[in-house]
């Protein structure tokens, strides 16, 4: 019998170490696995199937608490019906519920349905904020303000190219100069680039939200 220790969060800014350490203080011997993704997103269930897919029957699920399993009330209820059809247990360090009895599974299920209920209630007050601040005349977009000044941001283009276009020294160069990452280098640099990553950015903060499609 196998023991995999799931911990996942919704981006990559947050921090598993906590579960991690919380996971394996309770099973020093199970095989981690990390993940980050949108508790609501099909890339979610995807990643569930994954994990009943590659466990044997009577192999074990180790998940900090219910609400590290998903956000979505139908991938909540797929998931544990499909693992146990296959007779793989699912356990919750936290919430310490018996999924091998009806009557743990009902336990589940109400549980489940008042943190759906909860977590509706504050996306709905999230999504009337983000409205309210989008018309206001004075909105200038989400996301902090960059610090570089913009005598810096000038000289940091001027620095990337030539006054007829050609490339003049290297991102890496450029981002160890001014100690920052070759990543921002390359959006400050990259009008194209940087459209393409505020365009991403807003797609992330839809799925966080739940309003993507």
């Amino acid at each position: 019998m196998k023991t995999y220790l799931i911990a996942r969060c919704s981006s990559k800014t947050q921090s598993l170490l906590s579960q991690v350490k919380e996971l394996q203080e309770r099973y020093p011997e199970g095989v981690v696995i990390e993940g980050f993704r949108s508790g609501v997103s099909a890339k979610n269930k995807a990643a569930l199937k994954e994990y009943i897919d590659m466990c044997e029957e009577g192999d074990r699920l180790v998940f900090l608490r219910l609400s590290r399993v998903a956000r979505s009330l139908p991938q909540f209820l797929w998931f544990f019906k499909a693992a146990h059809k296959k007779g793989v247990k699912i356990e919750l360090l936290k919430d310490n519920i018996e999924f091998e009895t009806p009557g743990g599974r009902l336990c589940a299920s109400m549980l489940f349905a008042m943190q759906s209920w909860a977590r509706e209630i504050q996306l709905e007050n999230c999504r009337e904020g983000r409205r309210a601040a989008e018309s206001n005349k004075d909105f200038k977009g989400w996301g902090r303000k960059s610090d570089l000044s913009d005598k810096r941001v000038k000289r940091i283009r001027a620095a990337r190219y030539n006054p007829d276009g050609s490339i003049n020294r290297t991102l890496k160069s450029i981002a160890d100069e001014e100690g920052l990452s070759v990543g921002y280098i390359h959006r400050l640099t990259e009008p194209e680039k940087r459209k393409r990553y505020n365009e991403a950015h807003k797609a992330r903060q839809r799925e966080k939200y739940a309003e993507a499609d």
